[in-house]
């Protein structure tokens, strides 16, 4: 039975400012700041998703707080524990475990360890951490082995705090399936799985890059995606599925008479169904103005009408 979740990263455009800070491919230092307007507090998700989408189960990002110590986090866990809601995954995005140096590379990893703490008290059941920046030029053909060792430390790290510690297809090798499958399993599944997002291939977020490396404002994500040939992100999602235990269903924009794209998501989803995945799926709406509640409901919608769809279907077909 598949779990429906919903992201707080859907609706972001109402949570306030989001500040960005990555190294860009050439190695330079950019700073991102979004400066959405604070229309609700992070700790009001859970009962609004309840009510606006019937769900039971959140994820959030960990850089939607504004440090370890925001008042907001305790907050947060209040209101998982006053409205009933789980918490299905947190994404962490602090640090860089594809760092050479070993000291900074350990600095991050207690960085990380302490975020995955913070969530393992409010009984999270996954964390997603990154098997490095997706612009770092130390991934290698094959996964370094340093990567190997950090994902298998973290993966014990959590497991010993009860959570499940995941990895996401997450831009640059990271969204080969061919490099992915190295590295899950050299890490090896005891230790490390899958969120497997269904929007994060290469041919997607590369046009977005361009955008955000160029300096410019993003462009309408039915424009910017026009024409793109999607079949290898339907191969991708293909030869990743068999390793997924979550399942981002992302979509980057949605239409005003409901179409969702770029990504064919009932083709995806039943990809996945086809591998015969009854894990949880976390909607993530990644597209720009209009109402985002309305809009993830829409995407929410149509992950349940394919779900429906496929248990009304005997396994026969007939």
């Amino acid at each position: 039975m598949n779990v429906l979740s919903v992201s707080s990263y859907s609706v972001r455009e109402q949570l306030g400012p989001v500040v960005f800070d990555f190294v860009d491919p050439a190695g330079n230092d950019v700073h991102i700041d979004l400066p959405y307007p604070k229309l609700m507090d992070l700790s009001d998700f859970p009962a609004r998703a309840r009510n606006a989408f019937g769900v039971d189960a959140v994820e959030t990002v960990a850089f939607q707080f504004a440090g370890l110590d925001d008042p907001e986090i305790d907050r947060f866990a209040a209101a998982l524990r006053s409205t009933g809601v789980r918490l299905l995954n947190v994404c962490i995005d602090a640090g860089d475990l594809l760092k050479v140096d070993d000291a900074e590379r350990a600095a991050d990893i207690a960085l990380v360890e302490q975020w995955i703490d913070r969530f393992a008290a409010m009984d999270a059941q996954f964390v997603r951490v990154n098997p490095g920046s997706p612009f770092s030029g130390n991934h290698g053909s094959t996964p370094p082995g340093y990567l190997v060792d950090a994902l298998a430390h973290l993966g014990a790290f959590a497991k010993d705090r009860g959570v499940r510690l995941l990895v996401e297809n997450h831009g640059g090798p990271s969204s080969d399936p061919v490099w992915m499958t190295q590295l899950l399993k050299t890490v090896g599944p005891d230790a490390c799985g899958l969120m497997l997002d269904l929007g994060n291939f290469d041919v997607l977020m590369a046009p977005l890059m361009a955008t955000i490396f160029g300096g410019e404002q993003p462009a309408d994500p039915a424009d910017l995606f026009a024409g793109i040939d999607l079949t290898g992100v339907y191969e991708g999602i293909d030869m990743l599925a068999d390793h997924a235990e979550l399942v981002s269903v992302k979509a980057h924009h949605v239409a005003a008479d409901g179409t969702v794209g770029p990504v064919d998501l009932e083709r995806a989803l039943h990809i996945l169904l086809d591998h015969g995945y009854t894990g949880p799926l976390s909607v993530e709406y990644e597209g720009s103005s209009g109402d985002p509640w309305v809009k993830s409901a829409r995407v929410l919608d149509l992950a349940r009408s394919v779900l429906e769809t496929a248990r009304s279907v005997p396994a026969d077909g007939r």
